[in-house]
C-alpha cells in the first residue's frame, strides 16, 4: 500500500488530545497495525499536565439583521479549539478582536489549537479566511456559539514488536491535529509503514515501539504509565510532518553524538536529496523534550520537512503531498533501523585499561618501535595497532562492528576474527 493511501484513511477525522475523532479514527488505525490502546482519563494530572475534557461543538453563528453572515459549526477549525459558549450583540471591533486569520493564505481557515494547552481564562472566538474576514464591515453583530465539554479519556496507541534485546527504539507521530495531513498524518503513515515491513521479520534483535499520541500530553502520560521499562528505552526517532517537498531535515538529540544521531547523519548523506540539520530543538517544536527530558534521556531526534506554507491550516491535505518525499523519509527510516538490526555490537564488560599483553590476555598488537624491531613496521600494521588501542571508546560509543572496520580501513572478516578473541577472553559481549 502506498503511505499516501495510508494518510487518505487516517485524515478526515476531527482529532483532539480527547475528542470523538481520535475514538473513531481508532477503528482505521486498528485495519492497519494491531494497536494497543492506552486510556487517560480527563482531568488527570502529572507535573502539572492536565488531561483536559472532550469537548463538542454544538452551534458557532454571526448574524446581522437577522441573517446568518458566518456558519462556522459545519467548517473545518471554524473556531478556536474549546471556545466557551457565548451569546449575545457585539461591536465590529469586538468581534474582530476575537476572529482569527492568515494573512499569508488569504483563502484558508486557519487551525487555532492554543485552547488546548494554554491555561488562562478562555475565550470564545471564530476562524475564518482572510476573505472572509475582509466580508464583516457592519456595525453591530449577534454572535451564538454553544459549547459542551464532559469527561472522556485520551487515547494513547501503541504497537510494540518485541526483540531478542529489551533496548527499545521508539518511533513517535502525533494525532491530535484535525483534518491535517501533513501535520503529522503523514508521520503516522511512515511509522506504520515501518512496522508493517518490521512485523514480516520471524527474528529481531532489538525490540520497537510505534508510539502515536497527542502531542506533548500523550507521551508524557504514556511515559509514566511505563516507568518500570524506561531504562529499555534507548532512542526515539520523531516523524513530523515528512509528507511535503520541503528539504528534509534532521534534528538533533540533546547528545548529538549518540549513536541515533550519527546513523541519520550517515544514511542522510547517501539518501540523494539534500539535506539539512539542526540542534536540539532548533528546527521543530515536538515530544523531543518530553522522551529527552530529565528522568528519562531518551537520545531523540527528529525527521521532519517543516516548514510548509499549509502549516495549521485546512490546505493541509492529503493531494499536496509527494509520494515520492514520503517514500524517501521512509527509506531513511528503514537504513537508520536496518543498521540496529543487522550490524553487530558489543558492550564492554570492564572498566579501566586492560594490559593485552599480559599472556593472561594475549592481544596486543605491536606498536612500532623505531632501531628496535627488525621487520618492517607496515601500514597495515599501524591500522591495526590504532584499532586496538580505540577499540574499547569505540565500543562505548555504539559504533558497530562494520563502522569500526571502516573507519580503520581494515577487511571486515579479519576484525571480526579480533573481536572474537576479546569476546573468548570475556572482555566484550554482544548485544
Amino acid at each position: 500500500m502506498k503511505i499516501s493511501s495510508i494518510i487518505k484513511k487516517l485524515y478526515p477525522f476531527d482529532y483532539s488530545i480527547v475528542g470523538d475523532g481520535n475514538d473513531l479514527a481508532i477503528k482505521e488505525f486498528k485495519k492497519l497495525l494491531p494497536f494497543k490502546i492506552h486510556n487517560f482519563k480527563s482531568g488527570k494530572v502529572y507535573n502539572g499536565w492536565k488531561i483536559p475534557l472532550k469537548w463538542k461543538l454544538n452551534k458557532a453563528q454571526i448574524k446581522s439583521d437577522g441573517k446568518i453572515v458566518f456558519d462556522a459549526k459545519y467548517k473545518k477549525f471554524g473556531v478556536p479549539i474549546n471556545s466557551k459558549s457565548y451569546k449575545g450583540f457585539v461591536t465590529l471591533n469586538e468581534l474582530k478582536k476575537n476572529i482569527f486569520y492568515s494573512k499569508k493564505l488569504p483563502t484558508a481557515t486557519p487551525y487555532n489549537w492554543t485552547g488546548l494547552y494554554r491555561h488562562k481564562k478562555k475565550s470564545w472566538g471564530f476562524c475564518m479566511s482572510k476573505n472572509e474576514f475582509n466580508k464583516i464591515n457592519k456595525k453591530k453583530y449577534f454572535v451564538d456559539i454553544q459549547a459542551t465539554q464532559k469527561k472522556g479519556k485520551m487515547k494513547v496507541l501503541e504497537f510494540t514488536l518485541k526483540g531478542s534485546n529489551k533496548d527499545t527504539i521508539i518511533i513517535n507521530a502525533h494525532n491530535c491535529h484535525p483534518f491535517q495531513a501533513n501535520d503529522d498524518i503523514s508521520g503516522c503513515a511512515v511509522g506504520i509503514k515501518l512496522f508493517q515491513m518490521l512485523s514480516k521479520f520471524k527474528k529481531r534483535k532489538f525490540t520497537y515501539t510505534l508510539l502515536i499520541a497527542p502531542e506533548l500530553i500523550g507521551p508524557i502520560f504514556w511515559l509514566k504509565k511505563n516507568l518500570k521499562k524506561a531504562n529499555n528505552f534507548k532512542h526515539a526517532i520523531l516523524l513530523k510532518s515528512v509528507g511535503n517537498k520541503n528539504t528534509l531535515k534532521l534534528q538533533h538529540s540533546v547528545n548529538q553524538n549518540s549513536e541515533i544521531d550519527k546513523l541519520a547523519i550517515k544514511y542522510l548523506r547517501g539518501l540523494g536529496e539534500k539535506y539539512s540539520t539542526g540542534k536540539f530543538r532548533t528546527i521543530y517544536g515536538n515530544d523531543e523534550i518530553v522522551f529527552d527530558s530529565t528522568g528519562y534521556k531518551i537520545n531523540t531526534i527528529s525527521l521532519t520537512r517543516f516548514p510548509f506554507k499549509e502549516y495549521h491550516t485546512d490546505m493541509d491535505t492529503p493531494d499536496k503531498l509527494s509520494e515520492e518525499k514520503l517514500k524517501k523519509t521512509y527509506k531513511l527510516l528503514k537504513k537508520i533501523i536496518l543498521d540496529f538490526e543487522n550490524e553487530i555490537r558489543f558492550k564492554n564488560k570492564y572498566k579501566g585499561v586492560i594490559s593485552l599483553s599480559n599472556p593472561k590476555y594475549n592481544l596486543y598488537l605491536n606498536a612500532e618501535a623505531p632501531g628496535i624491531d627488525k621487520k618492517k613496521y607496515t601500514k597495515e600494521m599501524k591500522k591495526w595497532n590504532l584499532l586496538m588501542n580505540n577499540l574499547p571508546r569505540f565500543i562505548d560509543s555504539g559504533m558497530s562492528l562494520r563502522e569500526i572496520a571502516k573507519y580503520h580501513g581494515l577487511n571486515y572478516g579479519n576484525v571480526f576474527n579480533y573481536f572474537k578473541k576479546w569476546h573468548n577472553k570475556k572482555l566484550i559481549k554482544i548485544i
